[in-house]
This record gives structure tokens, sequence and C-alpha cells, in this order.
């Protein structure tokens, strides 16, 4: 596109149309930013609760260990207070708890989202279609805040320079992973699952983590194996099938233990022991 000035426009005037247009090209370019910070008292959501269609970014920091930060919508003759119902009800071991669980994720399509630990940041990009959604942490007692999408579509564009892609019995990699940048994480499988990104030693294989694996039942709080490293780690929560998010973060590079902690709803068993671990390096 030309931008055409008349010639008798003043030089000063012609400059700063020039930096407002580039401004106009740059805002439509990138994608709205919605900022939640994680603390002992719940989410903290700073930036609008209406959003248009298209591609937004949510930006997350931790102040306390281990927390979630999740974006997810309804299917349809599901309500919230149904959602806030099971949720209740599903604290426990009961069958009923077991049932409970069942309905919510029968019900719930989770858009994406983080897992992060105390001081740590990351960002989440989805691209969303008109209706509405819930922010916040998936909790004992869920604090989410109702998101309406709705208006024009946004022209906003995301990138990403490599893709995870979780199967139900397998990561796939495509690209080059960068320890700091974008990528996209894409659940093609029938189940929901997530990504964590654990640091482990140099020259570590999938073998020797499919045998620790196997070794404790695919327990997550099982004591940490001799490759593993203390280090910095993330992850992402629950991701629905047929669905996709782009993820930028930063850590540092190196070798990482690449699992999904979820558990098979019907059975129980650890999505591990089904195949999904791997070992990826980050550059």
């Amino acid at each position: 596109m030309k931008l055409t000035v008349p010639r008798a426009l003043p030089i000063a005037l012609v400059i700063a149309l020039a930096a407002l247009f580039l401004i106009g090209i740059s805002t439509a370019a990138e994608a709205p930013t919605v900022t939640v910070t994680l603390g002992a008292h719940g989410p903290a959501i700073a930036g609008p609760t209406q959003w248009h269609p298209g591609p937004v970014r949510i930006a997350a920091v931790s102040h306390k260990a281990d927390q979630e930060v999740t974006l997810l919508h309804f299917r349809p003759g599901y309500r919230y207070a149904d959602f806030m119902a099971d949720g209740k009800a599903a604290q426990g071991h009961s069958a009923a708890a077991h049932t409970a669980v069942a309905r919510v994720f029968a019900n719930t399509v989770f858009d994406g989202g983080l897992n992060l630990f105390s001081g740590e940041s990351a960002d989440f990009t989805v691209t969303l279609k008109p209706g509405i959604y819930y922010l916040g942490e998936m909790t004992s007692r869920p604090q989410l805040t109702r998101i309406r999408v709705t208006g024009d579509q946004s022209t906003a564009t995301t990138r990403s320079t490599a893709t995870i892609t979780a199967t139900d019995s397998r990561y796939g990699v495509a690209g080059e992973l960068p320890a700091n940048g974008t990528i996209t994480i894409a659940n093609t499988g029938r189940h929901p699952h997530r990504a964590n990104l654990i640091p482990v030693k140099p020259g570590t294989t999938r073998a020797a983590l499919g045998a620790y694996i196997r070794k404790t039942h695919g327990d997550d709080n099982a004591p940490a194996p001799s490759f593993a490293l203390n280090g910095r780690q993330l992850g992402t929560a629950d991701l629905s099938p047929g669905r996709h998010m782009q993820l930028t973060y930063d850590l540092p590079a190196g070798t990482y233990a690449l699992l999904d902690f979820d558990h098979d709803l019907k059975t129980g068993r650890a999505n591990t022991l089904a195949g999904m671990y791997a070992i990826v390096t980050l550059r």
C-alpha cells in the first residue's frame, strides 16, 4: 500500500502521519493481551472482559507454587451453574465424584492455559469464536471470570516456530523448539492432554524416562529420578481434543522431559503409561 501525501503538506506533519500509519499496522498485527496474576487470593485479571473474535493473548505470572490459569467454555445445554455443582460433587474418590468429573470433562471445552510455579511467567494465545468463555483458576472452588467474545473479527495474527502435537499415545514434535520463543501446542487425540517441560540431565534418553515412569506407575508425586535437574519448569493446562494454542515462554536452553500428568477418566491410568512422554531439547 502506498501512502500519498499532498506536496504542500508540512514535512513535520508528513512524518507524524507516517508514524501513526505504521503504529496502526503494528497494532493490527498483534493479538490483544489480557494479564492474569496468580496469587494467594486467586487470579487477578487486568484487561477487558469483552473480546473480539480471533486471537487473544493471555499473559500470566504466578506468585504461588504450582498454579494454573485456564480458559474454557461449555457445550450447549451445560451451564456455569451445572459446572460449579459438578465441581463441588467431584471432590473425593467416590463413584459419585468420578461421575461428576466425567460430566465436567464431557461438557467443558478447555481452550488452553498454563501451569506455573512461583515467580514464573508465560503467555498463551488462543483463537476464539463468538460466545461466552470463562478465564481463571480450576481449583476445588473454581475462580472464573466471565468473558464475552463478540463484535468484529480481529485482524491480529499469531506466529510460532515449532509444534508439539499430543495424541493419545505419544507426542510429536515438528521444528526446532526454542528456549525463548513461541510454539504451537495441538491436541489431535480423543482425550484432554497437557504438556509439562521439566529439566533433565543432558544425555537422558526416552528409554530411561519410560523405565522410571513404569517403575513409579506414572505417579507424578514419586521421588525424582537420578537424571532430574532442579531448575525452571513450565506446563500447560488441559487442552481439549481438536484444540490448539500458542505458548510463549522463556526457559534455559537444555534437555527437558515432556510429560502429560493427566489420567484416563475411565480407567484412572496415567497418560504417561500410555506413552505420553518424550525427551526434547530447547535451543
